[in-house]
């Protein structure tokens, strides 16, 4: 959830009252100039003027070009405004779902919070920040964007991984989740709950060598019973060290983490 205090609002006029209001009536605090157009019936260079003005007052906050957030009536002239980050990053681009870091804190698999919103798209967005918020835009392939369902944040529509989905896109990068080490918590957290043929069959579908080599690795670290091969090259366990501590030749991993650490946050 975002929250930001904002500055002393000017007044309202009575075109900018009936826009606001109906828009809040029709559950949109989310909206684009189109919508504005609807409901004041009015050019749309006018109505842009007047987005622009209620902007600057405080009122609204642009998200990009042509999409406004409502700062809610209800807040008073120093008004808070309140709204789901997933909502938000939902508004922001047309193809995604809700992925890596994000995912697991959703479906209660890590206990680690990021600031960040993690979005998997097929189309390329530059990060951004908005409200104190980083979404940040992971460009994937075609074949790769599979696995997500839709679930309601507040009434509204968000496309979100589904649990194996999720846990496998943070095998394929593990940065995009706080390391290997926060994938092994997830799995072993979320192991009651998971279709381990789906996962499976998820990560045959990624078409990444280096998914199936951590995965196999780490279901036999936590003693889950797997049936499926490793691919014929060696990969790190986790990407973002590059130390050579030993080889795993079933599994075809390159351990660059010590097994201790691997799962010294059992011991807490």
């Amino acid at each position: 959830m975002v929250t930001k205090k904002t500055e002393r609002r000017a007044g309202l006029g009575k075109k900018s009252s009936q826009l606001l209001s109906e828009l809040a009536e029709n559950n949109k605090p989310i909206f684009t100039v189109d919508d504005a157009v609807t409901v004041l019936k009015e050019k749309k260079s006018s109505v842009t003027k007047l987005l622009h003005d209620l902007t600057r007052n405080k009122w609204l906050f642009r998200l990009s070009r042509g999409k406004y957030l409502i700062l809610p009536l209800e807040a008073g002239v120093k008004p808070e405004f309140t709204e789901h980050e997933f909502i938000i990053a939902s508004k922001l681009i047309e193809h995604y779902y809700i992925s890596y870091w994000s995912a697991l804190n959703y479906y209660g698999f890590t206990e680690q919070v990021s600031k960040t919103v993690f979005v998997a798209t097929p189309k390329r967005k530059r990060e951004m920040n908005l409200l104190g918020l980083k979404i940040k835009f992971i460009t994937i392939k075609k074949d790769k964007f599979f696995g997500f369902k839709k679930i309601l944040v507040n009434n509204r529509p968000v496309n979100i991984a589904d649990k194996e989905k999720g846990i496998v896109d943070c095998l394929d990068l593990p940065r995009n989740c706080g390391g290997i080490v926060e994938v092994i918590k997830a799995i072993d957290s979320a192991k009651e709950e998971l279709d381990f043929r789906k996962l499976k069959d998820y990560a045959k579908r990624m078409k990444n060598q280096a998914i199936m080599n951590r995965l196999g690795y780490i279901l036999e670290l936590l003693g889950i019973e797997t049936r499926f091969k490793a691919g014929k090259h060696y990969v790190f366990l986790d990407p973002l060290i590059k130390n050579k501590i030993s080889y795993n030749a079933k599994w075809k991993i390159i351990e660059n983490i010590p097994k201790t650490d691997l799962l010294s946050w059992r011991e807490h």
